[in-house]
């Protein structure tokens, strides 16, 4: 029996501006189960991101309205969560891989340092168990030579 893991129900999203409020997204319906994977296709401008980054609640609260709808993750409206209950599952429950890596990743720290960061940070790993975590995870991606690269700076990778 299929479990709905994440369910986003006629999503609404959008933006005050000095000239007004700009729609981004438009009643966006979708469901993904347990086991399964979704990619989310579209134009440029067509509200990929900011579907993806009201699901993670990583839109500015200031300037970003969801006027309609509800996305609900494992039975909970993530609406209607706290910030601190929105950051306990971001990043241990859910995660998102942005678009641009070049802008993702801190060019002044190695990149097993920000793997671990995360790794500690919501696994409540030690720094051995996160730097062991972070190869296995570099070598699962095929990352060549992943003990070298733990200590490389993103610009060092191609």
């Amino acid at each position: 029996m299929k479990k709905t893991i994440l369910k986003v129900e006629d999503l609404h999203v959008s933006f005050k501006t000095q000239t007004g409020k700009i729609t981004a997204v438009r009643g966006v319906n979708f469901e993904l189960n347990k086991g399964e994977t979704l990619a989310i296709v579209g134009e440029s401008g067509s509200g990929k991101s900011v579907t993806a980054k009201s699901i993670m609640q990583l839109l500015p609260k200031s300037t970003t309205e969801i006027s309609k709808g509800d996305i609900v993750y494992d039975g909970k409206s993530l609406l209607e969560l706290s910030s601190k209950q929105i950051t306990d599952i971001r990043g241990s429950e859910i995660s998102m891989v942005f678009q641009d890596p070049m802008t993702s990743l801190n060019p002044t720290m190695k990149v097993g340092k920000q793997i671990m960061e995360g790794l500690q940070r919501h696994q409540k790993m030690t720094k051995q168990q996160a730097r062991e975590r972070a190869l296995e995870m570099l070598k699962l991606v095929g990352i060549p030579k992943a003990e070298m690269r733990l200590d490389s700076f993103p610009h060092q990778f191609s």
